[in-house]
């Protein structure tokens, strides 16, 4: 599945009207849905992607579904709309809600508070505050934020490259409130895509910031190149298969609607395969104590992107990751927490 951009990933991308958004796309399309459901561990233990038995995908690993929490994931389990389990916490009963708070631990956090956080990150990195919003409190307690309207700048030998490559991770994810912030994940309330937080939607900021817009194939192309990076550089785990799932697919839709939005029309499949296929490795399931997959001896396996044409990286344990990390080397950079090299 690693491949090239090619001119069908920018040429012929599909128009659609301008008010229909994106969501839905992953739970109507097989092949992006198949993709989306593999665990990287998994498919690396049995040699294959696919058996035709879903036995490579990620599992339940939680109660509260029709399914024994060891059963995998399967597309058949998202054809019907009505019985399907695997919804937001938002959606979820207020039972299921405090049973999942007691058994993993499960708190989401609400948006002002995900871009507080982002914000005390991305501080320390540029050396200023205030860098892509501020945050404010209305008469009424409310929090909020005001996007900054000026383009981020960036002084010294940092750049906007620098920041697209430097690598973010969110660990018990949940679904992903700070890597991708399409909607509150507390309340279920929409964000804009002008006024998103995360990691990522920062990432697209900038890439939409220092590339144009004006439709050429070399602009279209760079930015897909940029946006593959963008997907590469962001990671999360969790324990809970529905969240591991609803992460991924909020990443996605992250993808589509960012560049929805640049070029008015979806990715062409083949572009979407390739995004489908980083973030499958990117967010990956796995008991945040034991580094292994839940109920398993089986160490989770992530991959250290090394390029984007066509998709290489090296795989590596996560276990062995912080080995490298707790070494007394100073100068030794963390290989998920530094700035890559790539520039393809």
């Amino acid at each position: 599945m690693s491949q090239a951009i090619d001119n069908n990933d920018i040429q012929h991308s599909t128009p659609i009207p301008g008010d229909i958004h994106v969501t839905g796309i992953v739970r109507s399309t097989p092949a992006i849905l198949s993709i989306l459901l593999k665990d990287r561990t998994l498919c690396q233990a049995a040699g294959n992607d696919d058996d035709g038995e879903g036995s490579t995908n990620i599992t339940y690993a939680s109660d509260g579904h029709p399914y024994d929490r060891h059963s995998h994931i399967l597309p058949a389990h998202f054809a019907d709309k009505d019985s399907c389990t695997i919804m937001p916490r938002v959606s979820k009963h207020k039972s299921l809600q405090l049973s999942r708070s007691k058994c993993h631990a499960e708190v989401f956090t609400p948006a002002w508070i995900c871009n507080a956080q982002n914000n005390l990150v991305d501080e320390q990195w540029f050396g200023r505050r205030g860098v892509f919003n501020t945050p404010y409190t209305d008469s009424d307690g409310t929090h909020r934020w005001e996007t900054s309207r000026e383009p981020v700048t960036f002084n010294g030998k940092k750049t906007w490259r620098h920041y697209l490559r430097s690598r973010r991770m969110e660990f018990t994810c949940g679904e992903a409130p700070y890597l991708a912030s399409r909607y509150d994940t507390t309340t279920g309330e929409r964000i804009c895509i002008g006024q998103r937080i995360g990691v990522l939607d920062r990432k697209f900021r900038v890439i939409n910031e220092n590339i144009s817009s004006t439709p050429t194939w070399r602009n279209k192309r760079q930015w897909l190149r940029k946006a593959y990076q963008a997907l590469q550089s962001v990671y999360g785990f969790d324990w809970q298969g529905d969240n591991v799932f609803l992460s991924r697919e909020t990443l996605f839709h992250s993808f589509c609607d960012y560049y929805l939005e640049r070029w008015h029309r979806l990715p062409h499949m083949s572009a979407m395969l390739k995004a489908a296929e980083i973030i499958s490795w990117n967010i990956w399931q796995m008991d945040g104590i034991t580094f292994n997959r839940p109920f398993s001896s089986t160490p989770a396996v992530i991959k250290e992107w090394r390029g984007t044409e066509p998709l290489k990286g090296k795989m590596l344990k996560f276990s062995d990751l912080l080995k490298k990390r707790r070494r007394p080397d100073r100068n030794r950079q963390h290989p998920i927490t530094k700035e890559t090299g790539q520039d393809n």
